[in-house]
């Protein structure tokens, strides 16, 4: 990838969902062939050109940040970069259409001043007006479909807002979190990461026969990163693993080793090596926290709901 593309993808990135998504003026179908259209929400579609240009800007960022070959490697094992960006992006573009059609709905508008403001924080990824309109050009838009995009990205946000934003969670919902998080504890653990729970259970039969699990780590883990340290991970909070892996370390006592634990990485044996508890950390304490993870939680259940409710036809 040349210099000026590497550019050009990393300005992209930043405004990936808004230049990507699909317009309002496409719910008919409008010029848009049927055998063009991935999907649809609400009426409203995905058009496999918008879909690709999407997915290219990722190849690139993959590419960019990992190598020419990267895209077709293992982000996870069994998954390829290709294979996850695919999905990813099918479903932020539908997440965000469903935003948009629900907020359609209630009457939400952007302003021009609004819209003015956020045409200006786009300008300032690029250097000179020329690198602007070169933008454009390169690109097949033009400022006014932008700005449309842009509006519509404002009336999701505002949508979004008004739903989640004045959210104020009850002492004891937030009493629920702190306990479910395990907000007061530190785990460090050790694990060794592979494919297969076959292979997983051959790596547990041999520590169990008396093998170093650090060595086995070393050996077989497939996460070489914290394999090359003996499969540690140093502390961790409950919310910073995946819920499964967190799950079982959190759970397990000082010194055990679990069985197999499956995760969307693979499989997972766990040491765990050390457990603080940090008695100053209280629900009031850790409030501002308890309240940004409640309010996460609210969105991914509207967006829930949303899809549920929803309209979705893929092709």
């Amino acid at each position: 990838m040349n210099k000026q593309k590497k550019s050009l993808f990393l300005i992209l990135l930043c405004v990936l969902l808004t230049i990507t998504a699909c317009s309002k003026e496409d719910a008919d179908h409008g010029d848009v062939n049927e055998e063009d259209i991935l999907a649809t929400v609400n009426g409203k579609i995905i058009s496999k050109e918008e879909y690709d240009k999407a997915l290219a800007y990722y190849k690139d960022y993959v590419e960019y940040q990992y190598g020419e070959e990267a895209w077709e490697s293992e982000a996870r094992p069994g998954l390829t970069y290709r294979e996850y960006y695919e999905d990813y992006v099918m479903d932020t573009m539908t997440y965000r259409l469903l935003l948009l059609d629900a907020a359609e709905k209630e009457g939400i508008t952007a302003t021009e001043e609004e819209v003015q403001a956020q045409l200006d924080n786009f300008k300032v990824f690029f250097q000179s007006d020329q690198d602007y309109e070169n933008y454009l050009q390169q690109s097949g838009m033009t400022e006014e479909s932008i700005k449309k995009e842009l509006s519509y990205d404002i009336m999701v946000n505002h949508y979004v807002l008004s739903k989640i934003e004045s959210l104020v969670p009850t002492e004891e919902e937030l009493k629920t979190l702190f306990n479910d998080l395990k907000m007061n504890v530190q785990v460090r653990a050790s694990h060794i990461l592979l494919n297969t729970e076959e292979e997983a259970l051959k790596a547990l039969e041999r520590i169990n026969n008396g093998e170093d699990f650090a060595e086995v780590a070393k050996e077989l883990s497939i996460d070489t990163v914290s394999g090359a340290n003996g499969g540690d991970l140093d502390y961790f909070n409950y919310a910073k693993m995946v819920q499964p892996f967190s799950e079982a370390a959190f759970s397990m006592e000082v010194g055990e080793v679990s069985q197999p634990v499956k995760s969307d990485f693979g499989y997972h044996i766990i040491k765990v090596t050390d457990k603080i508890v940090n008695e100053e950390k209280t629900v009031e304490t850790e409030k501002d926290i308890l309240t940004e993870y409640y309010k996460t939680y609210k969105y991914e259940e509207l967006l829930e709901k949303l899809e549920k409710e929803a309209e979705i036809v893929k092709r």
